[in-house]
């Protein structure tokens, strides 16, 4: 072999030397930025589930009454936070939207509810660590339908909404806090005090006509469209406010801190 052929064999072999250091260089710094990446996300998701509880092994929602009860130390904040938003000139509608994102969001491990390819996708447990979700429609999760006229089964579908027990276990729950302040609720406007009533169904006791109260388990047909034309108005938009915060991104309407 000619002197000029070998020293252009040994220039290719210190490149390809060179080439090999540079991938392993760039394979370490792979493998550290993985490393690294994989600590700061579950460091993250560590802070992010502080102060938060494990979900039910269940739908949320089918507690008894929608009630976990983990959640009685919360009911007084929420019921301050609802105060300030009625003293703040809010709209018990905002409040909703506030209840549902902080509900949804802030409390627990996994939100209860989440949506994607035009469905609700509702936690219904675990398995092992991995959430489970099963699919739910608006008209079976929230009951709002555009009808005023019931057939049996569309009464029964109406009636079995999950939302009336978040509006019994989740809302009614902060109601109750909130009418431990007598003075304060006593001056709430109607049109702050019904809204939250109709969206606990049979349990808030709302009188839409005379002798005429909202109960959405009431068997008669005819009834539950006369009662539910009554209550519509304001159920549409306590709906409408809660999916708006089940699915928002960001605190909604976020005032400044009151006792």
């Amino acid at each position: 072999m000619n002197d000029d052929l070998q020293a252009r064999l040994q220039t290719v072999e210190g490149l390809l030397q060179e080439v090999l250091l540079l991938l392993r260089a760039k394979t370490e710094e792979k493998r550290v930025r993985a490393e690294y990446n994989a600590k700061y996300y579950a460091s993250r998701h560590e802070k992010r589930l502080l102060g938060r509880i494990k979900n039910p092994d269940r739908n949320n929602l089918n507690l008894p009454m929608g009630w976990d009860r983990r959640l009685k130390p919360k009911m007084s904040e929420w019921a301050l936070t609802a105060y300030r938003f009625a003293e703040d000139s809010k709209t018990v509608f905002a409040f909703m939207e506030w209840l549902a994102f902080t509900w949804n969001n802030s409390v627990y491990h996994h939100k209860p509810v989440t949506r994607s390819g035009g469905y609700n996708h509702l936690f219904i447990g675990f398995s092992g660590t991995k959430a489970l979700r099963a699919k739910w429609t608006d008209n079976d999760l929230f009951g709002s339908v555009k009808r005023t006229k019931f057939t049996r089964s569309q009464r029964e579908q109406f009636s079995s909404a999950l939302w009336w027990n978040w509006g019994y276990g989740v809302l009614g729950k902060v109601l109750v806090e909130m009418q431990e302040h007598e003075e304060r609720w006593e001056k709430l406007p109607e049109h702050w005090t019904r809204p939250m009533l109709l969206m606990m169904g049979a349990f808030g006791m709302v009188e839409v006509r005379t002798g005429l109260f909202f109960d959405p388990n009431e068997e008669d047909c005819h009834k539950v469209a006369r009662m539910y034309a009554y209550a519509k108005p304001d159920l549409d938009r306590g709906w409408a406010a809660c999916k708006r915060g089940l699915f928002g991104k960001e605190e909604p309407h976020v005032t400044a801190p009151t006792t």
